[in-house]
């Protein structure tokens, strides 16, 4: 009985351990599901978003990843603002600590932005919709961690400037505590930067390898 205790500690502690595999190495291709948090923003407010990813590593220090997202935002109870982003990034690898594997992140994507105002069944405001498509860069830093040879989870905290015209509103405060959003602005006055942070988390399995197998 105590020889089986000890093989049990032995195996538990195996798998956790600080082995010499190479978890990020050239030629994996993995999937991913993640979730994303945009915060600091045009709106002082958090938007939520789900999504996915694909990564191709093309050397073992440089790894590219594909993504798309899609954010909401609710802007305090007066209608919504949703976000998609389809793009891709480039993640380099400037020093692997085994199962722990930090990395460099820039990229660029597409981004799609609609401003939707609450309608009522007395009011419709479908009407005062706004949208608009523009192109985006970002950047910041992230790192894998690597449970098994195969499956990693990922965080990375990203700045995204927005390039190119941008939608204008505002939220305008009412004496019964409420919220209206205005649209009738001039959305296509001209182009300006609008910025925010992205938190992303991430679950990614690979499910191959080129360039040999590992």
């Amino acid at each position: 009985m105590k020889k089986v205790k000890v093989l049990n500690l032995f195996l538990f502690f195996s798998l956790f351990s600080f082995s010499q595999i190479n978890y990020s190495q050239k030629g994996n291709v993995e999937l991913g599901l993640r979730t994303t948090s945009s915060v600091f923003g045009r709106d002082p407010l958090l938007g939520l978003g789900t999504g996915g990813q694909a990564r191709v590593q093309l050397l073992d220090y440089l790894n590219t990843e594909w993504y798309a997202d899609w954010i909401t935002i609710d802007l305090n109870g007066a209608g919504t603002r949703q976000n998609a982003h389809i793009g891709w990034s480039v993640l380099f690898y400037p020093k692997k600590m085994n199962r722990f594997v930090p990395y460099v992140i820039a990229g660029h994507c597409f981004d799609y932005a609609k401003v939707i105002p609450l309608s009522t069944e007395l009011v419709d405001r479908s009407l005062d919709e706004i949208s608009r498509w523009s192109s985006a860069v970002q950047m910041g830093v992230g790192s894998h961690y690597y449970l098994t040879d195969r499956f990693n989870i990922t965080f990375s905290a990203q700045y995204m400037l927005h390039l190119g015209k941008h939608l204008e509103y505002e939220l305008i405060e009412q004496a019964d505590g409420t919220s209206y959003l205005d649209t009738n602005f001039d959305n296509q006055a001209g182009e300006r930067f609008e910025g925010h942070i992205l938190l992303t988390f991430s679950l990614n399995y690979r499910i191959g390898t080129f360039f040999g197998k590992k």
